[in-house]
């Protein structure tokens, strides 16, 4: 890290009172983060299912969803009820769904001829005309009834169907709040519970004009060099399979491999006995050590690869390695048959592919690591080091060999 960087680092972490302010929300134990349910539309909706349906046991009544429509019709450019009419009905007799006819939540009332279709959107989009079809299916299973469609966003984007009604969270969040202010002595202390962390956590992660994204925008503006620092050496998955990497060449004693540079995305090594060879070590402009023949591990986001590869220095050497491995190539497997001016890959193992990611966890991307390079060390490095072995090196002028 250089003088710049730290000092970046230090003005963030040192009197930022901001970011102390969120530290300490964020600190704040919430339920729905605990269970994982931030960003899972299925909890939202199961969440807010039980919140609207009058004949769960959580003390509210049908006092959440009379709050929930009147504040929609109110807000709608046609409705297609009254919210009066909604303020003075028994909607008690109401039963909601969910996933019914793939809709995310429906209400029905037979006896005030009422249906509501909620489509809820957290973090995807709405796709294949899903709200019309949703309409028209409504229309077709309840055609005497007065319906009401509502397209719910985190920021209360337009549907594309006019027919549905946009709704935001923070909207939900305010009307969570006020039912259970309303209702505080009919409820249970950990349905109270439960509707306070619900809303706060809306407020922390979903609604975008929160408190919390307001402290986040001018930690922001006023740190964003060191924010920025942060991001790029933050703990993901590729710098996950990085630390294994690391430990596993660390690891390998038995096998006399010797750590060379390393970053995220590229971890270099050697075998110790070819660091005996002077001209090996004769490298210019790749390494500190000065080594020409190096195995890389290289490390990007959704790919790792083994590779050994002969770097800068003098060509006589260069030129040696690389006619060594076309004499090999049962050993030297998916090498380049060129030798380029500076970096020529002579052999390549792949660990992981794009496919290894998808819908992976570190464990099973772990394993897999660990497999390819036990393979490694006892089938093809052993070839390798026997091959290299057997070869005369040039004796360049300097050398002492």
């Amino acid at each position: 890290m250089n003088d710049t960087d730290r000092r970046l680092l230090e003005s963030f972490v040192v009197e930022n009172e901001d970011l102390e302010q969120l530290e300490s929300r964020l600190a704040e134990f919430n339920i729905f983060e605990a269970l994982g349910a931030v960003r899972q539309e299925l909890r939202h909706s199961d969440f807010l299912a039980f919140l609207l349906d009058p004949s769960q046991n959580h003390g509210l009544g049908d006092g959440f969803l009379k709050r929930f429509l009147k504040r929609l019709l109110v807000e709608a450019a046609d409705p297609p009820v009254s919210a009066v009419e909604i303020d003075v009905a028994d909607l008690r007799g109401i039963a909601v769904r969910r996933e019914w006819q793939n809709i995310d939540i429906l209400a029905h009332d037979p006896g005030n001829g009422l249906v509501c279709a909620i489509e809820n959107k957290i973090g995807s989009r709405e796709h294949s005309e899903q709200l019309r079809r949703y309409r028209e299916t409504v229309a077709r299973d309840f055609p005497d009834h007065r319906t009401i469609l509502v397209f719910l966003t985190p920021e209360g984007e337009q549907p594309s169907d006019e027919a549905f009604i946009p709704f935001d969270y923070a909207r939900v969040a305010e009307l969570v709040d006020a039912a259970r202010e309303a209702h505080r002595s009919t409820l249970g202390p950990d349905v109270y519970a439960l509707m306070t962390h619900y809303t706060a956590m809306l407020r922390r992660y979903i609604v975008s004009e929160s408190e919390i994204a307001e402290l986040c925008r001018r930690i922001y503006d006023r740190h964003k060099q060191a924010l920025d620092l942060i991001y790029e050496h933050r703990p993901d998955i590729q710098w996950d399979v990085a630390e294994l990497t690391k430990r596993l060449i660390a690891e390998a004693k038995t096998h006399d491999l010797v750590g060379d540079h390393t970053s995220k995305g590229y971890l270099r090594f050697a075998v110790a006995e070819w660091d005996t060879i002077p001209t090996l070590l004769a490298g210019q402009g790749w390494t500190r050590s000065g080594r020409i023949l190096l195995f890389e591990f290289q490390n990007s986001p959704d790919q790792l690869s083994l590779r050994l590869i002969i770097g800068p220095g003098p060509d006589e050497v260069r030129q040696t390695a690389f006619q060594t491995t076309q004499q090999h190539p049962q050993v030297f497997r998916k090498g380049s048959k060129r030798l380029y001016t500076k970096w020529t890959t002579v052999y390549v193992r792949r660990f992981l592919t794009k496919g290894d990611y998808e819908d992976a966890d570190f464990g099973a991307l772990a394993e897999k690591v660990e497999k390819e390079w036990s393979r490694f060390l006892n089938q093809d490095l052993p070839a390798i080091r026997n091959a290299i072995a057997d070869v005369e090196w040039p004796e360049l002028p300097n050398s002492t060999g």
